[in-house]
């Protein structure tokens, strides 16, 4: 996933894993968006759980997690 930083304007990339794991820790505990740090300039920038599905269409969340609600 590519990602432009609203503070220096340059673009940075985040794994799929990266990803998967924001997704997850969004589920988890409910929140909306996700906080990445600009490996440039290191300021966070905010990632929504829309654009980060959207980069991740197969992401499903885990068999524990699913179980547990």
């Amino acid at each position: 996933m590519q990602i432009r930083c609203y503070h220096c304007n340059k673009p940075y990339a985040l794994r799929k894993e990266n990803v998967y794991e924001a997704l997850e820790q969004l589920k988890s505990e409910r929140l909306s968006h996700y906080d990445i740090p600009c490996p440039h300039c290191r300021r966070v920038n905010r990632v929504s759980q829309q654009e980060l599905l959207r980069s991740a269409p197969e992401w499903k969340r885990s068999q524990k997690e699913q179980k547990d609600q």
